[in-house]
């Protein structure tokens, strides 16, 4: 079966946050299954592009990659290369599955897609959640009426990675079928490490963006920081929003202790879990939250807030679910500084989850099933 996956942005490009690397975990284990795999995407890579020396390779660790040069507006990111390489590779391809929405990208790969008559799955990324639907809602209101409402109903498959967002897709196009499959992760054999001796670090994984609400956790980290002294805060990801100055002078003194990375690659981001006693995530929506799942893999407890959809996680005792406060933020985090073999025993857990819920190998066979079943249900045309 010969799928292509079309993206804005794909790996490297982590600067985007967990899509590039939950799009390319899949594609990579849908290649060990036997699948013919393809990515066209863009060379977007936040305000800059990619290096040449990716782009032109050809491939992306083992998976088949098409770049095509990012073209002006650079904010509602596209390429008038894609839509002319689509129309050579889709009479070639049994089903094409976007990622994403409000984009050039994904307008083109639908649009191609409709004329070539090749089925296509459409993964939203959260995209249609409230929380990323309130950012330019003026301009999104308008690309519905004119464009995305065609992509969205065009789908012969809505793919949603967490119930929330399955009941969402679900009110945004009653007539779809919606399938809910989770974003995996790779899990290695050896059991993760326990956390090293030293001062408790708190870690937080994504983009620095009103969405992810960091002024939550920034006062959840005063309020730590008073109880722990030595306590850190690291913030690995890009300030998308210019928001790391205003966070600095709301942490006060507590500012002495946050380390702000920027935006990491893989093996940085899990060199940081494995140095990290919690990690927290406290954000508005999330489609996934493919930083708790990592977290989980790494064995490293986490807390979130019920806004982020991982209320699976308390009654399997794999990790704190509270309500979306500061002060419910620092007593979760608290109580797990407070109680190291307790926080490590959370952490077992939570990678006993990961492994037997969400890894790649597992997700990519429940993908391919579905790319089958929509192939069995292509309309054939006469003659063919």
């Amino acid at each position: 079966m010969r799928v292509a996956h079309v993206s804005a942005y794909y790996a490297p490009a982590y600067v985007y946050g967990g899509p590039p690397a939950s799009i390319h975990g899949l594609c990579r284990a849908l290649r060990r299954l036997g699948t013919d795999v393809r990515v066209y995407s863009t060379d977007a890579n936040g305000d800059g592009a990619l290096p040449e020396a990716v782009t032109t390779a050809g491939a992306f660790e083992g998976v088949p990659v098409t770049y095509c040069p990012r073209s002006w507006p650079l904010r509602i990111i596209g390429s008038r290369a894609l839509a002319p390489v689509l129309r050579t590779a889709l009479p070639d391809t049994d089903v094409l599955h976007i990622h994403g929405l409000w984009n050039r990208v994904v307008w083109a790969a639908a649009r191609e897609a409709r004329r070539a008559g090749v089925p296509y799955v459409l993964s939203p990324r959260g995209m249609l959640q409230s929380a990323a639907l309130d950012h330019h809602a003026w301009r999104k209101r308008a690309a519905y009426s004119l464009l995305e409402r065609q992509t969205i109903e065009g789908a012969a498959l809505l793919h949603a990675t967490s119930r929330r967002e399955a009941e969402s897709l679900q009110l945004w196009s009653p007539s779809s079928r919606v399938v809910l499959i989770p974003n995996g992760v790779d899990i290695a054999e050896d059991v993760a490490p326990p956390r090293p001796d030293g001062p408790p670090v708190i870690l937080f994984v994504g983009r620095i963006h009103p969405i992810k609400r960091l002024d939550l956790l920034v006062d959840a980290f005063v309020r730590i920081r008073a109880q722990w002294p030595a306590a850190r805060l690291v913030v690995a990801g890009p300030d998308e929003a210019g928001l790391q100055a205003g966070l600095i002078a709301r942490a006060g003194a507590a500012a002495a202790g946050i380390t702000w990375t920027g935006a990491v690659d893989p093996a940085t981001r899990t060199r940081l879990l494995s140095q990290a006693s919690a990690l927290a995530l406290c954000s508005d929506s999330e489609s996934f939250g493919l930083t708790v799942l990592e977290a989980l893999a790494e064995a490293v407890p986490v807390v979130v807030t019920r806004s982020c959809g991982w209320v699976e996680l308390a009654p399997r005792q794999a990790g704190l679910v509270v309500d979306q406060t500061a002060d419910a933020l620092a007593t979760a985090l608290g109580s797990l500084l407070a109680d190291p073999a307790a926080a490590q025993v959370m952490g077992r857990r939570g990678r006993e989850l990961a492994r037997a819920s969400y890894g790649w190998d597992a997700i990519a066979a429940r993908f391919e099933q579905e790319y089958r079943a929509v192939l069995a249900a292509r309309p054939v045309t006469a003659g063919a």
